[in-house]
C-alpha cells in the first residue's frame, strides 16, 4: 500500500477542498465519494445504489461495473449493508478478464449523534470474502482470502458546509493498511449537491501510501431516485502508476 504525503500538501489540499464546496453529505458520501458518512438508511428503508467505476492507468483499465450496494435500515442509527460488483480489467498486450468480485458485508452504527449542528461518530465494521461461484481472485482480478475493515466517520456542518473525515485499519488474509479520507459537502439547491474529498491509503507502518481527489455531484430525479456522478485523479501512488481517471456514475433508489 500507500510513504504518507508531505503534511503541508495535505494541508494545501484540505484547504482547497474548502474552497472548492459541496454537499451535505448524507447523500453524497457513498458511493458518489470514497469518504462515506455518518448518514444511515432510516428504520425500517432500503437504499438500492447501483452503478459503475472506472480507473485507468498507464497502459491498463479496471472497470467496476455494475456494482450492487444495497443498505437495509434498523432502528434510526444503523443499517446493514451488502456491496459486490462484476469486474473487468484490460491490459496493453493482454486479453480482457472479466467475472464477479468480492463481496463484502458491513454494519455502520452511529453511536454519537450530534444533531444538525453537533459532531456524529459512527462506526462501519465490513468483512470482505470470496463470493460464492466467483473464480475472480483465480485470475488476480480480486485479493484472495477474508479481509477485514473498521472504518470510523466523524461528521459536523460547519457554516454552509458539511465536513467528513474517516480513518480506519484494514487486516487480514495479508492485508495491513489504514485508509482515510475527508470531504467537504455543500447544496446548491435542494435538489442539488456537489462534493470534494481527499481520500487514500497507507500501509500498516505508514511506510507507504496513495493519496487522491476527487469531486462529486448528487441530484434528486425524484422523492425515491438520485443520480450520482464522481470524477478525479490520484495525485500520488507509492505501489503502482498513478491513475490519470477515476469516475463513478449511478442511481440510489429508495423506498
Amino acid at each position: 500500500m500507500p510513504k504518507l504525503p508531505h503534511p503541508k500538501s495535505v494541508l494545501l489540499a484540505l484547504l482547497l477542498l474548502g474552497v472548492v464546496g459541496a454537499p451535505r453529505l448524507g447523500a453524497m458520501g457513498a458511493p458518489t465519494l470514497q469518504t462515506d458518512d455518518t448518514e444511515t438508511a432510516g428504520d425500517g428503508r432500503w437504499e438500492f445504489n447501483l452503478g459503475a467505476s472506472t480507473e485507468r492507468r498507464p497502459g491498463s483499465r479496471l472497470v467496476e461495473g455494475p456494482v450492487l450496494d444495497v443498505n437495509y435500515g434498523i432502528g434510526d442509527r444503523l443499517h446493514l449493508n451488502y456491496e459486490v460488483p462484476y469486474l473487468q480489467r484490460s491490459e496493453t498486450g493482454s486479453p480482457r478478464l472479466s467475472g464477479l468480485g468480492n463481496s463484502a458485508l458491513g454494519v455502520k452504527w452511529r453511536f454519537a449523534d450530534g444533531g444538525e449542528h453537533g459532531l456524529s461518530v459512527s462506526v462501519f465494521p465490513k468483512v470482505e470474502f470470496k463470493t460464492p461461484g466467483s473464480s475472480a481472485s483465480d485470475r488476480g482480478l480480486a485479493e484472495p482470502g477474508t479481509h477485514y475493515g473498521m472504518p470510523l466517520q466523524f461528521q459536523r456542518t460547519v457554516g454552509p458546509l458539511t465536513l467528513v473525515g474517516q480513518l480506519g485499519r484494514e487486516f487480514g488474509g495479508g492485508r495491513d493498511g489504514w485508509n482515510y479520507g475527508f470531504s467537504a459537502g455543500h447544496h446548491l439547491s435542494e435538489k442539488v449537491e456537489i462534493g470534494a474529498e481527499l481520500v487514500g491509503g497507507a500501509s500498516g507502518g505508514l511506510h507507504r501510501s496513495q493519496l487522491a481527489a476527487n469531486l462529486g455531484l448528487s441530484a434528486d430525479l425524484s422523492a425515491h431516485f438520485t443520480l450520482m456522478l464522481s470524477l478525479g485523479r490520484e495525485l500520488h501512488n507509492h505501489d503502482e502508476p498513478r491513475a490519470s481517471l477515476l469516475a463513478y456514475a449511478g442511481i440510489q433508489l429508495r423506498r
